[in-house]
């Protein structure tokens, strides 16, 4: 399997080669065309992030925008003259209107949301477009209708949209409810959770909708012929094109290799993209036309360049004696002088990923990975680059980190995705296996300085690591510590008489970071060192006041010699036989430490880390900044060194440090009493980059790291060689990074599992412009803006901000806003258009209660960037007091956006607070995922244990205080996934109570192991799977159903109502009639007896 897995490499790569020769105007026709839209004598594409439009027969193709922003979603106007697009100009996407023959584009939309154009009405006058502007919550939006002459969107209802299409009429809207699983950065074809979306077809002025016949499939791009309605689904496991009339459907293509990605249609004809070509339908003629359309355009992003390489940085290291850095970055190996010399690229290879670079023990030669061929590799190289040697890394697939070249030079020690740690000898290559790790957490290590022992951490089964240290001369293994406490960070002294490490004994609840229950839990961890020799001595040991027999030996031979070197490193013994009982705790505090280094002056260098939980920071985050402290190895006392550092390393020498910031900046220092970094210019830290090279490069290293990192081996049995060969030849016609990540994720799609994604890299970035927001719901009413609701946040949280919502701004809903800035409004402008770079900036806008000048007021207020979260806030409470209303306040209601930290957050804050009701319900809709939300099932479980009664006081209290004894349920929908699949799963599981609404997402495969892409791209692997205590692999591409199920009816959402949280309360209200309260409120008559 081994060998088949790399036959592929000298083929493949031959091919590409072959084809990356030939510039994208030479080849055939042109590939990688996407979102076709058609018109009665026109039809538009994308093809890498600009707008072309041809003939009818695809010939004279002509480029329509040439902005480095993406433009994308091309639409035709009823009459063909003009095509609405979507822009990310400035930063945002935006509505746009373009001629169909060129010209100037024209903005129509300023909403710093994005704005995504899915049609026309059908008289020409209005765009539709989708939105989640409004959005209280969740992964949907909003169809909107912008008139052409600009002007104020308006919603074109309540109910979520994802995409529609008006019928000719205009009495029918045809629309998609939310989105697909496959979509964006994440492939996942052929899905069957619960992102199946249906067709729905609403008559808007009835407000009534049938839906299209369903099956659990994804059915998408809604198109109109004539009362026919046609749509693309992938029912039969590849999408095609379907037709829907007389209550009947039928498939009109019958495509099973290529996916159809989308379509457009006019009059009686379809245009659709599949296989990266455009094809026109004739539907009443039953013909296709495949259109072999050739452009020659210039690509500004395939021109080689200059690329800043600390953008994309993987390692750093110190030289011998400190005087140059060695940095990894976007493919290459840099030395930094941090002093005198010039900055070297010694690698200088386009298109091949070199990472990984070690400084060898004298400072003479580097070592680091290359995949060049295709293959990793070890290499050495001298300082100015030139290679020496290449070592194999053996004849299996995987993925290797390198991690220390020890101190004698004799042996380089790395890693592998399988989770083994090697050893390889540079002189006889041989190479020797260490150890196995349990788990992805990888290994922390520490060598001797005389190389013949390495310290390192390993899981075991109890999820807390144990230290061992290995012997190269022997390699033999030993064990250090007993698996009673979680241990990390080992550090040999200098003088090989100790081995310092840090350890915790509170670290069991946080051990294991998939679940919830690990949130806020702090670590504590104190240091240790471990005495090496049976007849080693404390470090703790008080001073004799003595002169040591060492130093009066030293000071007899203490000769001024400059031309002397170094002397070696003491030969570092370690007696196994009571070891344990010579491990000592140095006197500092029990805090979170990791790091630990010990430097030339013999002390003990490590950083301190905020502990989880201990502080929100006026961003909203925790602070992940740390201190460098010193344990004196004289004063046996702890000293600060240095604050907010985010990264720390010595050189060999011990007597230079590197020092890492914010930023990906470094500093320097000499190790000192008092500490003086520098910083370190990585002004030249560049590469020359040819994109075409290095797209390959990156395309077939997303290829390698499904391979290496993919929990399944054997990927589920499918053909992975082939689905590369399948996707290769489209690479040739990739024009732009982003459509680099479409090809890939289109490829990694083809294995049809969940949280597979491809994102980022560099790609195009524009220098965003911000609109800002009012926190309100703004409409327009008889051609003025009213204020018709203004959202307040929760006073509670300092990080929100409502402009309008602050105590004395002096406006109230209802308010006409008549100016900005002293601009008066009109009604045909865009209201949004006024806020433009107004984002934490005083503005003046003039309100009045009337609309008229007579009465109107001027206030200030401050513009916020984003008012989700305002919505969110507003949208919850909303929920929770209508629980509280229809229950005559017997049930609480708790929300979770997901099952990490804002989750954690909000159910601590939101459940807690409701203990005193009867039941509860849990509304875990569009919840985001996360982690695996024990810590939720654990408190909804909780059982009466006992009650507590006071002398004086009427409450009675109860163990466990904090629980819900009485009925609970559970809303779920098919946005709620990954954690949010596992917690409807375990409360089901639990018994806890039942589940209403619609089908999960259905992903619970576990990411975050393998490495980022060479430029910077992320690309998350699912590397661990769930499966049930029954042993079977559930949920994923399956979902979790409810036990009562119940759609988001739309004609219901128009009207202002939730059909799943009304059933949930009527579910709930309905089991409290024979509900038998468990827990006592009051209680039990006081003894009258002695004894008693």
């Amino acid at each position: 399997m081994h060998k088949q897995l790399l036959s592929w490499l000298t083929p493949c790569k031959a091919l590409y080669l072959a084809l990356l020769t030939l510039p994208i105007g030479a080849q055939a026709e042109t590939l990688m065309l996407q979102q076709p839209a058609i018109s009665k004598t026109q039809i538009a594409f994308v093809y890498a992030g600009d707008i072309y439009v041809a003939d009818r027969q695809g010939k004279n193709p002509q480029r329509l925008t040439s902005h480095p922003a993406i433009e994308q979603a091309p639409h035709f106007s009823p009459d063909g003259k003009t095509i609405a697009f979507t822009a990310g100009y400035d930063g945002n996407d935006d509505v746009y209107l373009i001629d169909s023959n060129g010209g100037q584009p024209r903005r129509l939309t300023w909403h710093p949301s994005s704005d995504r154009v899915v049609g026309w009405d059908p008289q020409g006058k209005s765009v539709m477009f989708m939105s989640p502007r409004e959005m209280a919550s969740g992964r949907s939006g909003h169809l909107y209708q912008v008139n052409t002459d600009a002007g104020f969107p308006e919603k074109v209802m309540q109910a979520l949209a994802f995409e529609g299409e008006f019928n000719d009429n205009g009495k029918l809207l045809a629309y998609r409810p939310y989105r697909t699983a496959h979509i964006g950065a994440s492939g996942w074809r052929n899905h069957r959770g619960g992102s199946t979306p249906p067709i729905w077809i609403m008559d808007l002025a009835k407000n009534s909708y049938i839906e299209v016949p369903h099956e659990n499939a994804s059915d998408t791009n809604p198109m109109w012929i004539g009362d026919d309605l046609y749509f693309l689904s992938d029912r039969d496991k590849t999408k095609n094109l379907y037709r829907y009339a007389n209550g009947n459907i039928n498939q009109v293509t019958q495509f099973k290799d290529w996916d159809i990605a989308s379509a457009d249609a006019y009059a009686t004809d379809i245009i659709y993209a599949q296989g990266s070509a455009l094809f026109v339908l004739d539907t009443q003629q039953a013909k296709t036309q495949k259109l072999s359309i050739d452009i020659k355009p210039d690509l500004p992003q395939i021109r080689p360049q200059f690329k800043d390489a600390m953008q994309a940085i993987t390692s750093s290291q110190l030289s011998s004696t400190g005087k140059r850095v060695l940095i990894s970055g976007r493919g290459e190996v840099f030395t930094v002088p941090v002093k005198d010399g010039s900055t070297r690229n010694i690698t200088g290879t386009s298109g091949v990923s070199e990472r990984d670079a070690l400084w060898s023990p004298k400072g003479d030669q580097i070592a680091y990975i290359s995949d060049h061929g295709g293959t990793q590799k070890l290499l050495l190289a001298e300082q100015s680059g030139k290679q020496l040697n290449t070592f194999s890394f053996g004849d299996y697939p995987a993925d290797f980190t390198l991690l220390h070249w020890t101190a004698d030079a004799k042996n380089i020690v790395y890693s592998d995705s399988n989770l083994v740690m090697w050893v390889i000898n540079l002189d006889s290559s041989k190479r020797q296996k260490i150890d196995q790790q349990q788990n992805m957490l990888g290994f922390n290590s520490a060598l001797s300085f005389d190389g013949d022992w390495l310290a390192y951490t390993k899981s075991g089964n109890n999820y807390l690591w144990d230290l061992y240290v290995y012997q190269f001369s022997s390699k033999k293994t030993l064990r250090l510590t007993d698996g009673l406490s979680h241990n990390d960070w080992p550090a040999f002294s200098r003088d090989g008489k100790y081995l310092y490490f840090a350890s915790s004994t509170n670290a069991g609840p946080s051990s294991f970071g998939l679940d919830l229950s690990t949130q806020e839990r702090p670590q504590r961890f104190g240091l240790y060192a471990v005495v090496l020799q049976a007849d080693g001595k404390s470090p703790l040991l008080p001073k004799s006041g003595d002169e040591s027999p060492e130093k009066l030996a030293a000071n007899k031979t203490d000769k001024k010699d400059d031309t002397k070197s170094a002397e070696p490193a003491p030969i570092v013994k370690i007696d196994a036989k009571g070891i344990a009982q010579r491990i000592v705790a140095l006197p500092v505090p029990k805090r979170f430490y990791s790091d630990l280094a010990v430097a030339d002056d013999g002390h003990l260098y490590f950083l301190e880390n905020t502990q989880a939980g201990a502080s929100i920071e006026p961003n909203g985050r925790a602070l992940d900044t740390a201190d460098l402290l010193r344990f004196n190895a004289e004063d046996k006392k702890v000293e600060t060194v240095l604050n907010t550092v985010e990264s720390f390393s010595l050189s060999a020498d011990g007597k230079q440090a590197l020092l890492g910031f914010a930023k990906n900046t470094f500093k320097v220092s000499e190790v000192a009493k008092k500490f003086e970094p520098e910083d370190l210019n990585t002004n030249d830290v560049k590469a020359l980059i040819d994109p075409k090279q290095e797209w390959a490069q990156i395309f077939a290293e997303a290829w390698r790291n499904e391979r290496d990192y993919f929990y399944d081996p054997n990927i589920h049995g499918l053909d992975w060689t082939a689905i590369y060969q399948q996707y290769l030849p489209l690479l040739s016609h990739v024009g732009s990074r982003e459509d680099l990540n479409w090809l890939m994720v289109q490829m990694i799609a083809e294995m049809e599992v969940g949280h597979n994604r491809i994102y980022g890299g560099d790609v195009h970035t524009e220098t965003p412009i911000q609109v800002g927001l009012l926190g309100a719901d703004i409409r327009l009413k008889k051609g003025q803006y009213v204020v018709d609701k203004i959202y307040t946040g929760g006073s509670w949280n300092p990080f929100i901000t409502a402009p309008l919502g602050a105590p004395g701004v002096g406006i109230q809903q209802g308010d006409r806003i008549i100016a900005v800035n002293g601009v008066t409004l009109r009604k045909g402008d865009n209201f949004h258009q006024f806020f433009v770079n107004t984002v934490g900036k005083q503005i003046s806008l003039t309100v009045s209660k009337d609309g008229s000048n007579k009465n109107a007021k001027e206030v200030v207020v401050e513009p916020i960037a984003n008012e989700s979260t305002l919505r969110n806030w507003d949208w919850i409470e909303s929920n929770r007091k209508k629980v509280d209303e229809l229950s005559d306040g017997k049930i609480g209601y708790v929300y979770l956006p997901n099952t990490a930290s804002g989750g954690f957050t909000y159910f601590n804050r939101m459940f807690f607070a409701q203990i005193d009701k009867r039941a509860m319900i849990i509304d875990e809709r569009r919840n985001g995922g996360g982690q695996a939300a024990n810590y939720i099932t654990d408190v909804l479980s909780r059982e009466y244990l006992a009650g507590w009664k006071y002398r004086s006081g009427d409450m009675t209290l109860s163990t466990p205080a904090a629980a819900i004894y009485g009925p609970k349920v559970m809303i779920i929908d098919q946005d709620a996934g990954s954690g949010g699949d596992f917690l409807p799963y375990s409360f089901k599981r639990m018994g806890l109570g039942k589940l209403i609404g619609k089908t999960t997402w259905g992903g619970l495969i576990g990411i975050s192991a393998n490495r980022s892409l060479i430029d910077g791209g992320g690309q998350t692997v699912p590397h661990f799977r769930f499966f049930t205590p029954d042993h079977e692999w559930r949920v994923e591409n399956e979902g979790v159903a409810p036990d009562i199920d119940v759609e988001l009816d739309p004609t219901r959402v128009n009207k202002g109502e939730d059909a799943q949280l009304q059933k949930a309360v009527s579910e709930v209200l309905e089991q409290l009639k024979t509900f038998k309260p468990v827990r006592h409120d009051t209680a039990p008559a006081f003894p009258t007896k002695l004894g008693n």
